[in-house]
Order: structure tokens, then sequence, then C-alpha cells
């Protein structure tokens, strides 16, 4: 397939700094098993990419311009409309397709409130056209979910992200209160000795969907590589267990 990339017109400043872990979420339908090349729709241009019309959307999506590109990955920047800071934000792309729909999600977890999106704020976001091995005529572009630092939600949420961000924290809290536990009783040596061994379990003792399951293994490794950065020092994994806590906590 014919790369495409996304450059912007113009770039508002960046202000969050990394973003700390990217989930790509596939739904509908792609092509049938056995299907012939000559099946799935030619790039016959540009890649077009269109955005959906959001009035009432915490975040807005820039200007963009499209270019063929051997560089597949397409970034754009979000803008924080409202008065409330950011700590989650889902963009779906959605592919149309003689097999239907197909759907792609890109969603930024932000650590802490320190490093949320504020007020007038932007942050960027990568979209990797390969993921839907296919060519591409047209992507539309729609702002799906988005969580406030205070705890409240937006967005119709069609590929179930709040149920896999909701995962990936109770993973990383659950290894986070274990790995405290050993620090506290072991030292940095234990903790560096039980990086790899330390696997709790998600609480089952609630029904939990099948995003939240796989994406607790998903925090719990999260948090175990951020400490392993750490290597034997006492006070900078205590650090980082205790900084996170923002990230960790469950949601009000």
């Amino acid at each position: 397939m014919r790369n495409t990339k996304i450059e912007l017109t113009s770039i508002a400043p960046i202000a969050v700094g990394i973003l700390c872990l990217t989930f790509l979420s596939v739904g509908a339908e792609r092509p049938q098993k056995g299907q012939s090349p000559a099946d799935k729709p030619s790039a016959k241009g540009p890649l077009l990419v269109l955005k959906k019309k959001q009035p009432d959307s915490p975040l807005r999506i820039t200007d963009i311009i499209v270019a063929d590109s051997e560089d597949p990955r397409m970034p754009t920047v979000y803008l924080n409309k409202s008065d409330k800071l950011i700590l989650v934000y889902a963009v779906k792309h959605e592919a149309p397709s003689n097999q239907g729909a197909i759907s792609v999600s890109t969603v930024s977890i932000n650590p802490d409130r320190e490093r949320s999106l504020g007020p007038g704020q932007s942050a960027q976001l990568e979209i990797d056209t390969t993921d839907f091995n296919e060519p591409l005529e047209k992507l539309v572009l729609s702002v799906d979910f988005v969580e406030f630092a205070d705890g409240t939600r937006w967005g119709l949420d069609t590929m179930k992200n709040a149920e896999r961000v909701d995962g990936v924290r109770a993973g990383a809290k659950a290894e986070r209160d274990a790995l405290m536990r050993v620090l506290k009783a072991e030292g940095a040596d234990g903790v560096a000795r039980s990086l790899d061994s330390v696997a709790p379990e998600p609480d089952l003792a609630s029904s939990r969907s099948k995003e939240w399951l796989n994406s607790f293994s998903d925090g719990v490794n999260w948090m175990r590589e951020r400490v392993r950065r750490k290597g034997r020092n006492y006070s900078e994994i205590e650090k980082e267990l205790r900084r996170l806590l923002d990230f960790s906590e469950e949601r009000r």
C-alpha cells in the first residue's frame, strides 16, 4: 500500500511531554480470509483525511495536510478547548471498506496531573495506516473518549477504551502495591530480584469485561518497567511508586 503522512499546517505549543501508553484497538470487520487483492479498494490518490464535526467535544483536531511519504506514521495535534485537565483521550480512525468500516483507536494516558493536558494546551499522537492492512482512500478522525482529572468522562466510547484504561490502572495499582511491600521488607535489592516474579492477579470478585481483563496485565508490565529503569536506588524506586498515585487511583 502507499504510505501516507499527515503534516501539520501549524503546530500549537506541545506542553504534555512524553505519552506513556498507547493502545491500538481494532474493531468492525476486515476482508474475509481468502479474499483476492482485486476485491480490495485501490489507492487512487493521496489519502483523504476528514474530521468529524463534534462541536461539543472537549478536544479539537487541528488543521492537517495529507502528503505522500515513505513514513506511514501520520502525526496530528489535539487541542484541549475545555477548562479542565485531561488525563486520557482516545481518537478513533475509521476507514470505509468494501467489507464494512474498519476502526482503529489510539489512546493517550498521562500518568499524573502534572503531565495532564491543560486548558488551551496541545498534544501530538501518530496514526499508522499499516494497521489497516489494505490501501486506504479515506480516513475519518473523531474524538471517541475523554477522561478529565476530576474523574468525569466524555464521549460515546465506541471502542470501549474506558474499560481498557480501567484495566490498565487496576494492573498498575496492584503491581505498585505489591512492589511497595517488597521495597519496605527487602529494600531495593529485593525489588530488583522480584520484578519478574511479582505478578498480581486481577480481583474477579466483580464481573469484568474482556477489555478490562486483557488490559490488566498491560498495567502490571507498564508499572514493572517503570520501576526497572530505577535500578537499585531505593529513594528513586519509592519516589516512582508514590509519584504515580494519581494514575493508579480508583476513578472517583
